[in-house]
C-alpha cells in the first residue's frame, strides 16, 4: 500500500555535474580471506585512492599470505582502473621458491573482477610501474603471497581511472538500478561484464561481487519463490542472492538468502531443491530454502559469477516456485493537471510509484498534433511514495489554447505518455522587468511603475523555499546576487509590506 502523499514537490533540474571519486580513500591488503575463501575484501568502485599491502606506509607486509587477493573496479562507464607504483619492495628470491623468478614473496594484477582473471604482471624483483586493466569490466584484481621467511616494506599504489573504450557501460543489469524487471515464470538466458560501477551487493555472506545480473520482481500472487540456476558451462561457478522485501538498489541490507558454496557436478543452484537453510558458505550443497512470498512484495536478485569464463557464457535461470509474478509500469501516474494561474501556465503532475525513471519531459503543443520539449524534471529513480511535481512553463501562450503532455523515460529508454491537458492562454505579467535572465551572478528587478513604493524582491527555488531577499531602492528597482546559488530555474516575486504577492518572474541561473 501507498503512504500518505509525502508533500514533496519536484521541478525543473537544469545543471547536472558528475564527480568521479572527488574524495580519495586509503585501501590495504588484507592477510587473510573471509568466510574460508582467499576473498580478502569487498570489492570496491572507485577511481580514486591509496592502496598499501597490509602494513601501510611505515610497516612491512605480512608473513605467510596466501594468495588472498581483493579486487577494485571503475565508479564511472567507459573507463578502466589504473594502478600506479609509487613504492615496492619484495625482492625476497630463493631458488627453492615456486614464486615467478623464483620469488618467495610475490604479487599478481590481473586483468578482470576475479582471483583467476589472466596476470598483467606477476613478480618480486621489480616494480610493476603502471599497470592499466583491459577488460569489459574495467576492473584490476591483486593477489599476494608470501612465506614466513623475509617481510619487506611491499607496496604503494595510487588508483586512478582513465577512459579506455571497453570498460563498463553503465547502463546493463550488472547493477541493480539497471535490474531487468522479470513479468513471468519464464526462462533468461543472461552473462555478464563485471560488477558494474557500483558496489552494492556485498553483505552477509556475499563476499565480493564478481560477474553480477540483477533481476526485480513483484509478486501477483502469494506462493514459493523459487528458481534454478544452470551454467550454461557446468564448469562454472554461480551464487543465488536474494534481498528483500521491498527494499531498493540504494538500501539492499543483508541478503534473505544466499548461497556461497562452490559449484560442483552439474553446477545448478538457486532456491529450492529441498533446502530449509536460508545461507551457506563455501562448504553448503548450493541450494538454500525457497522463500514464501505474498502479492504485492518486491525482491532483488543478484547472481554473482566466480568464474573467469561466466561472464561470457552466462546460464539459464529458471523460475520453479508457486508464486505469480507481475510486471509493474515504470511509473504508476496518478494525476496530470494544467493552469493559467497569474500568468504562468503551470504543469503538476503525482505518481504512486516509480521503478527506474529517469526523468519527465514536459511537452506542448498548439495543436495537439505537432509537440515540442517545453523543459525537463528529474525522477525518483526508485520509490512507493507519492511524489508530486511541478512544472512552470517559461514560455505559455498569451492567447489560444496550449496543449501539455508529460513523457516519463527510465534508464533504459523505455517511457510512456501522460493524457494530454490544456491550457487557456495566460497573459504574462508586464509590470516587471528582470534582466539578464538567463544569469550566472545576479539580476536586477526595475518595476514598470513606481507604485509600489516599498517592499522587498524574494528569490525561491522550485520547490518554494527562500533562498534570497533584496529590498526595493527608490520604490522600484533591487539588485540581487545569485552567484551562489546552484544552477537551475528559480521563481522571483514582489512581497509587498502587508504579505501580498503582487508581481512575479522566472529567471534562470546558469
Amino acid at each position: 500500500m501507498h503512504s500518505a502523499i509525502t508533500g514533496r514537490i519536484h521541478g525543473l533540474v537544469l545543471g547536472l555535474t558528475i564527480s568521479i571519486g572527488a574524495f580519495a580513500q586509503t585501501y590495504f591488503h588484507s592477510t587473510v580471506g573471509m568466510q574460508s575463501t582467499y576473498t580478502g575484501n569487498c570489492m570496491v568502485t572507485t577511481c580514486s585512492g591509496t592502496y598499501y599491502d597490509n602494513g601501510g606506509a611505515a610497516g612491512n607486509y605480512g608473513a605467510n599470505v596466501n594468495n588472498i587477493f581483493r579486487t577494485f573496479c571503475p565508479n564511472a562507464a567507459g573507463m578502466c582502473v589504473r594502478a600506479t607504483f609509487t613504492q615496492f619492495a619484495m625482492n625476497d628470491t630463493y631458488f627453492l621458491c615456486f614464486g615467478p623468478n623464483s620469488c618467495c614473496d610475490y604479487l599478481s594484477i590481473l586483468n578482470g573482477p576475479v582471483q583467476n582473471s589472466p596476470a598483467l604482471w606477476s613478480n618480486c624483483t621489480a616494480s610493476p610501474g603502471t599497470i592499466t586493466a583491459n577488460n569489459a569490466s574495467g576492473c584490476l584484481t591483486f593477489r599476494f603471497v608470501s612465506d614466513g621467511s623475509v617481510q619487506l616494506a611491499g607496496w604503494t599504489a595510487t588508483l586512478s581511472c582513465v577512459p579506455c573504450g571497453i570498460g563498463p557501460s553503465g547502463t546493463t543489469n550488472s547493477d541493480c538500478a539497471f535490474a531487468t524487471n522479470v513479468c513471468s515464470d519464464v526462462n533468461l538466458n543472461d552473462a555478464s561484464t563485471g560488477p558494474g560501477i557500483t558496489a552494492e551487493g556485498c553483505a552477509g555472506c556475499v563476499t565480493s561481487e564478481n560477474y553480477t545480473n540483477w533481476y526485480r520482481i513483484q509478486i501477483q500472487t502469494s506462493g514459493t519463490l523459487a528458481f534454478t540456476i544452470n551454467p550454461n558451462n557446468n564448469a562454472d561457478d554461480f551464487d543465488p542472492v536474494v534481498f528483500g522485501p521491498n527494499v531498493s538498489c540504494a538500501a539492499m541490507g543483508s541478503p534473505i538468502r544466499c548461497s556461497y558454496a562452490i559449484g560442483a557436478g552439474n553446477g545448478n543452484t538457486g532456491l529450492g531443491n529441498g533446502a530449509v537453510d536460508n545461507s551457506e558458505d563455501v562448504y553448503g550443497d548450493q541450494w538454500v530454502a525457497p522463500i514464501n512470498a505474498i502479492a504485492g512484495q518486491i525482491y532483488y536478485i543478484m547472481i554473482n559469477g566466480w568464474s573467469a569464463t561466466s561472464g561470457s557464457n552466462g546460464f539459464l535461470l529458471d523460475w520453479t516456485g508457486t508464486a505469480g509474478l507481475n510486471c509493474t509500469l515504470p511509473v504508476e501516474m496518478l494525476r496530470v493537471n494544467a493552469e493559467c494561474a497569474d500568468g504562468r501556465a503551470l504543469v503538476e503532475w503525482a505518481t504512486a510509484s516509480e521503478w527506474h525513471n529517469s526523468h519527465f519531459t514536459v511537452e506542448r503543443s498548439p495543436d495537439g498534433i505537432n509537440w515540442k520539449e517545453a523543459g525537463r524534471v528529474n525522477g525518483q529513480g526508485d520509490t512507493q511514495e507519492v511524489t508530486e511535481y511541478l512544472f512552470v512553463d517559461p514560455e505559455p501562450a498569451s492567447e489560444g489554447l496550449m496543449f501539455y503532455r508529460v513523457k516519463q523515460s527510465d534508464f533504459s529508454g523505455e517511457g510512456s505518455i501522460s493524457r494530454t491537458v490544456e491550457v487557456q492562454g495566460c497573459q504574462p505579467h508586464t509590470g516587471m522587468t528582470v534582466a539578464p535572465n538567463p544569469t550566472v551572478d545576479g539580476v536586477r528587478v526595475v518595476l514598470n511603475s513606481a507604485s509600489a513604493g516599498a517592499g522587498n524582491i524574494e528569490i525561491r527555488d522550485i520547490m518554494g523555499r527562500l533562498v534570497a531577499v533584496a529590498p526595493l531602492m527608490d520604490g522600484r528597482s533591487a539588485d540581487i546576487g545569485m552567484g551562489r546559488l546552484e544552477a537551475g530555474t528559480y521563481n522571483l516575486s514582489l512581497r509587498l509590506p502587508d504579505g501580498r504577492e503582487v508581481e512575479r518572474a522566472q529567471i534562470v541561473k546558469e
